[in-house]
């Protein structure tokens, strides 16, 4: 599941960034980048519970410019509240 998130974030991450601010442009992004990870790893309906919990909860507690900064500081995955979105979400769909 770990390499489910971090091609999560590299797909989002991926796009250039011109604005730090959350738009449904990003949003939409960031769950289409999980989605075609997920996909490959869980069921479809998972793979849609599972991203649309991680990047509601993501849009909730962390700014655009939050994010950018953890993932370029590589900090992402040791964030306790990245952590616990995670665990909350993959216990949605039974991991």
């Amino acid at each position: 599941m770990k390499t489910l998130l971090t091609l999560f974030v590299l797909f989002f991450l991926s796009y250039p960034v011109f604005s730090f601010e959350w738009n449904l442009e990003y949003l939409k992004k960031m769950n289409d980048g999980c989605l075609s990870t997920a996909i490959e790893n869980v069921t479809l309906g998972e793979a849609f519970e599972y991203c649309g919990c991680t990047s509601h909860r993501i849009y909730e507690e962390f700014s655009l410019d939050e994010v950018l900064a953890m993932y370029e500081a590589e900090t992402i995955f040791s964030n306790r509240v990245f952590q616990k979105i995670v665990k909350n979400c993959n216990k949605k769909i039974g991991y």
